[in-house]
């Protein structure tokens, strides 16, 4: 219905403009054959009659050719029975109206007011304009201000009902004997996470990697087989190097010769005989968010597997980079996270999830990132240790309530992870679940009153005051969360011929800087 009526407005606006130029053109050739038929013998009036009615035919057809187009999205339609595929006729309303504009109005000033008009057939609201007066104009700014704080409140309120409404888990006593047995290989590798991070051990990817997803097997993973099948795709990265000739020294090449592992298909000879292939890595389509299976995040899984998808493979990426003395970062996007790397004066992104190269402007189109986003720095920015470290805990925390919930040891995390990195996205969601859950306790205890009444118990008051304390700090961070359905139509629009080009363009570029960069 919102289609037809969008239509139907175009309709009468192309059909008037399309007869005042008819006009013209019917004038102007009449006049053409007056001219030719009477040469010199006109008279005066004649002249006069010519001027009029072509300039004024002309001021005409100016105001509405280059009228500023109208945006059709988002409008409300007016006076449409929802039983009829057509707009009823409204007798009241002209599809078309003449300016009408006090003296000393400028072309400007009709202009605007025939936007106006149109605007508001298409059922858009007039804009509110501010006064001229200076004071006047302060107190109108003040007032939508105050207007838009009330509706973003009623807003974040009717969130806030829907979550404390829901079931939500409870928060345990990691003190407890059974509790505090079950977890002591997560209490084991959170310590061991602090001691790289204080400098009491050297810091390695690899090793972390393996310790937190060793915590959550219980563990039971084989440390030798994660690393013999790292080990092996080592070795055929140097094998590449040495084939490729790319110097120690060349980042650029080095993280040229880790991309072919996620983007072909590597061969391995001994002695002119096939050794071994190295199939390029692939996306896993499969719970890709591990909802069902937390272990599916795995770089351990990857390996064998060789899917995985945009939390394994970045790491496992960096994990080579470490490996071979590269360059290279880890970064984040809205429920995403990529690797950036340099030849030392341009940054490039590096999408392992299908190998390819991306340009910012794709990273920007998810439409969840925005310029607070980009000035707080909790996207598109390269991870320094600290920022590796922050994931690395949340990654941790996020096997850890997966498995055993929420308590106050992972309370503890969280507050280590935040002192270690306070821009973490990652860390301040896990504080406001926190509270969120404490607010819900505390509204237990007092016989869950609405939330209109929560002042009047202090306890609950002060955990709801926090939490939405917390929820305000987030949303000035630039964090938008993006719905599962748009993270992936944003993964699968680097396959459109655009972003084909793009890539490709990139991926030349790469490969001639990185065979001369040595």
């Amino acid at each position: 219905m919102v289609t037809d009526i969008v239509n139907k407005m175009r309709y009468l606006v192309k059909r008037q403009v399309h007869g005042f130029r008819q006009n013209h053109d019917r004038l102007t050739t009449k006049w053409t054959e007056i001219i030719e038929r009477q040469r010199f013998n006109f008279c005066p009036t004649h002249i006069f009659l010519f001027f009029f009615f072509t300039l004024g035919i002309n001021d005409i057809q100016g105001q509405t050719t280059y009228r500023k187009s109208v945006s059709f999205s988002g409008f409300t339609p007016i006076n449409v029975d929802p039983n009829q595929t057509v707009p009823q006729s409204n007798n009241n309303i002209q599809y078309y109206q003449h300016p009408s504009m006090p003296m000393g109005a400028t072309s400007q000033d009709i202009i605007n007011q025939i936007n106006q008009q149109a605007m508001q057939r298409m059922g858009y609201p007039p804009p509110v304009v501010p006064p001229s007066d200076p004071t006047l104009r302060h107190q109108f700014i003040m007032q939508q201000a105050q207007l838009f704080n009330q509706t973003k409140q009623q807003i974040q309120i009717a969130e806030i009902k829907a979550l404390l409404n829901e079931d939500l888990p409870t928060i345990h006593d990691a003190e407890e004997v059974q509790r505090f047995q079950n977890i002591k290989y997560y209490r084991q590798a959170f310590s061991e996470l602090l001691e790289m991070q204080n400098g009491k051990r050297p810091f390695s990817l690899k090793e972390a990697v393996f310790i937190i997803e060793n915590a959550y097997t219980d563990n039971t993973l084989d440390k030798s087989d994660y690393l013999k099948r790292i080990k092996i795709k080592v070795d055929a990265l140097k094998m590449l190097m040495k084939k490729e000739k790319i110097s120690e020294t060349n980042n650029l090449g080095k993280n040229y010769i880790i991309q072919k592992l996620f983007s072909e298909r590597i061969v391995e000879y001994k002695d002119t005989v096939v050794w071994r292939v190295h199939k390029a890595y692939q996306y896993d389509f499969d719970d890709f968010l591990g909802k069902s299976d937390w272990s599916q995040m795995f770089v351990t899984k990857l390996l064998k597997t060789g899917k995985g998808q945009c939390h394994s493979m970045p790491l496992l990426y960096l994990i080579f980079a470490e490996e071979i003395n590269a360059k290279a970062w880890l970064s984040l996007a809205p429920e995403h996270s990529f690797v950036i790397f340099n030849d030392g004066r341009t940054f490039y992104n590096y999408e392992t999830t299908n190998g390819n190269l991306v340009s910012y402007d794709w990273l920007m189109e998810s439409g969840y990132i925005n310029s607070m986003a980009i000035k707080n720095r909790i996207y598109l920015d390269t991870l320094g240790q600290d920022g590796l470290m922050s994931t690395l805990l949340a990654d941790l925390i996020m096997g850890y309530t997966d498995k055993f919930g929420y308590d106050n040891f992972m309370a503890s995390m969280v507050d280590t992870l935040l002192s270690i990195y306070p821009k973490s996205i990652q860390g301040q969601i896990f504080k406001a679940d926190l509270l969120a859950l404490e607010t819900k306790m505390n509204l237990r205890k007092v016989g869950n009153p609405p939330i209109e009444e929560i002042p009047k118990y202090p306890e609950a008051h002060k955990s709801y005051s926090a939490m939405m304390k917390q929820y305000d700090f987030i949303d000035g961070l630039g964090y938008m969360q993006m719905p599962k359905e748009k993270y992936t139509a944003w993964l699968a629009s680097l396959n459109n011929e655009k972003h084909k080009q793009e890539n490709q363009k990139l991926k030349t570029d790469i490969i001639r800087n990185a065979k001369t960069g040595n």
